[in-house]
């Protein structure tokens, strides 16, 4: 019984698995703020031609 329940919890977790990674193409525009406090459009930078990196980082 426990590597059916085992089995099952496995398979329940491997379709979220899949499904959680969505292949985007197009961008979402977005505004935020720089390090100086100026508003940034992604978008307008897009539009100059210029590259945007963007970094996720956490400071738990």
């Amino acid at each position: 019984m426990r590597k059916t329940f085992l089995s099952f919890i496995a398979a329940v977790f491997l379709t979220f698995a899949a499904n959680s990674q969505v292949t985007l193409t197009t961008a979402v525009d977005f505004t935020c703020n720089d390090i100086d406090g100026n508003e940034v459009h992604l978008f307008e930078l897009l539009d100059n031609g210029k590259y945007v990196v963007l970094e996720f980082f956490t400071s738990w």
